[in-house]
């Protein structure tokens, strides 16, 4: 029973994730929290199955992902599975832990690869908004307009733009 829990639930993070690193983190995060709960349902009880299933959740996130995604992925498998493992636990019992770590950890791990793996992009620069009716903020020039200071600049003392 419990081999087909996992199973199963391997397909189904399969089956909700798109892009290939999200597969395979998917697939890690699940196995992973499953497997972590199993381990730790038969090692501590109840309890055990929580700390398995955010363990298992944890490791295989990291291990299913790949470059940057990796940190988030850990993260948000180890809250997956312990969570699920949790949840499922007291509305499922043993079976029902096993079940919510392997979802949650999965949940978790695509979710957190995915917020992480962006996080080192360079972000667009919001644009200034400016109150209706008001002039528009000047940008700055490169070069002096100044009269007064004929040795600098653009125009060399006189603008001519």
């Amino acid at each position: 029973m419990q081999i087909k829990s996992i199973l199963l639930i391997a397909a189904m993070a399969a089956a909700a994730s798109v892009q290939a690193n999200d597969v395979r983190t998917g697939v890690g995060g699940a196995i992973g929290g499953a497997g972590g709960a199993a381990i730790g349902n038969q090692v501590g009880g109840s309890t055990g199955a929580i700390v398995g299933g955010a363990v298992g959740g944890a490791a295989g996130g990291a291990v299913g992902s790949s470059g940057s995604a990796r940190t988030g992925a850990t993260i948000g498998g180890a809250v997956g599975g312990g969570a699920g493992a949790a949840i499922g636990n007291e509305v499922g019992g043993k079976n029902g832990a096993i079940i919510g770590a392997g979802v949650g950890g999965a949940a978790g791990a695509v979710i957190g690869g995915s917020m992480t793996a962006d996080s080192g992009k360079p972000q667009a620069k919001p644009q200034s908004v400016g109150m209706a009716g008001a002039p528009a903020a000047v940008p700055a020039q490169g070069y002096s307009c100044n009269r007064n200071n004929p040795g600098k600049g653009y125009a060399k003392g006189h603008c001519k733009h």
